[in-house]
């Protein structure tokens, strides 16, 4: 019911012509913006029986957004998708969780408002902060059903508060389109940055997912990050947290969550290359939870395409990466990281990025990773992205 509520909310709202009078709403109309993205994807990697499978996925998205009537604005995003070829015999639902779908969901609905500096939004909603960020790495772009309040009145400082309510993935694991799931009793969240001393970024955020696990325990999630640019180099610290209420829920990614880690960056641009170098350590006794809130919330330094970031409680993570401008249509980035980790042993990735710009709007990236791993995640994968914009 409440989900129908917030959308009958929405649609009525962008289609009556006498919410706000006609006249000045049909403006708004007129001056609405449509956008859009078409995409082709091809994924190959191997499966568990170490033959290759592939997918061929195809699909997009289109938005509008109404133009501002006195603060206020409406917006929809429809997202679609169909696999336009498969080779999947040797592990048919390998692909399911994210790229084997056909249909089309509506990622976006909402409304927005702003007073001043402080923007109000709710609805179905794109939101990218480090706990809580959907993933654009598929076909389909996740998303959430959420309130959020956003306000930059401080100087240099913008804080975000939050209720989320419902995820959306990027299928429904059973060859078909994601729907919103609910998030427990909801996930209140406060990100906030600040930039007010010169060359120092800094970041923090807490999460608190309210009878998020099955035993209807809560999880609470902690974010604090710091970059200073010292002009030839940057260095930079992490550090994560979470408490999981000593719950009994088996899923590996919530159980035994009990933990913090933190992590060291260093980096530097010299012309055309970037360098850089990361290190992670997390706790011995507990992991750290990064799950449920988007694939896109791995914002540790020693991340990976295809590993991701590793949570696992005593794992120790180096990594090294760099990236070249060849043109400004050409470009390559390369990343190796090694992880140690207690219960699995010792895991390593190597990816190689090339990103080729044929146009403004028209843009292809191939990928290709390395891995070896014993926890069965496999040994590579490669992936081709075609995109355009318009």
């Amino acid at each position: 019911m409440k989900k129908n509520l917030i959308l009958s909310t929405v649609a009525a709202t962008l289609l009556s012509t006498s919410a706000f009078g006609a006249d000045t709403l049909a403006q708004a109309f007129e001056e609405g913006k449509f956008s859009g993205e078409l995409k082709s994807q091809y994924f190959q990697k191997e499966s568990n029986t170490n033959q290759t499978v592939s997918i061929w996925t195809n699909g997009g998205n289109l938005s509008y957004e109404t133009a501002s009537f006195n603060g206020l604005k409406g917006g929809l995003t429809f997202q679609f998708a169909s696999v336009g070829a498969e080779d999947l015999d040797e592990n048919p639902t390998a692909y399911d969780l994210d790229q084997n779908l056909g249909g089309a969901v509506m990622s976006e609905a909402y409304l927005a408002y702003t007073r001043g500096n402080t923007t109000g939004k709710f609805g179905r909603q794109y939101i990218s902060t480090p706990l809580i960020k959907g993933s654009d790495s598929r076909i389909i772009k996740e998303s959430f059903e959420a309130y959020t309040v956003t306000n930059s009145d401080l100087p240099d400082t913008k804080i975000m508060a939050g209720l989320v309510t419902k995820f959306q993935g990027r299928t429904d694991g059973n060859e078909g389109a994601p729907e919103f799931d609910k998030l427990g009793d909801g996930v209140y969240t406060v990100y906030v940055t600040n930039n007010s001393i010169e060359n120092l970024s800094l970041a923090a955020q807490y999460v608190r997912a309210t009878k998020f696990t099955s035993d209807n325990k809560d999880i609470t999630l902690y974010y604090l990050n710091g970059s200073y640019d010292f002009g030839m180099f940057k260095l930079g610290a992490q550090y994560y947290g979470s408490d999981d209420d000593n719950t009994a829920d088996t899923d590996y990614y919530l159980s035994n969550r009990d933990g913090s880690l933190y992590a060291l960056n260093a980096s530097t641009n010299i012309g055309d290359l970037s360098l850089g170098a990361s290190y992670s350590k997390v706790s011995k006794n507990g992991g750290v939870s990064a799950y449920k809130l988007g694939n896109g919330a791995d914002y540790i330094y020693t991340w990976t395409w295809m590993y991701g970031g590793v949570y696992d409680a005593d794992t120790t993570a180096y990594s090294i990466n760099g990236s070249y401008k060849f043109t400004d249509k050409l470009s390559a980035n390369f990343i190796h990281a090694n992880w140690e980790i207690a219960n699995t042993g010792n895991s390593k990735e190597t990816d190689i990025i090339v990103d080729y710009k044929f146009t403004k709007a028209l843009s292809a990236r191939l990928l290709y990773a390395d891995l070896n791993d014993n926890a069965g995640f496999g040994k590579y994968k490669s992936r081709l992205y075609v995109s355009y914009k318009f």
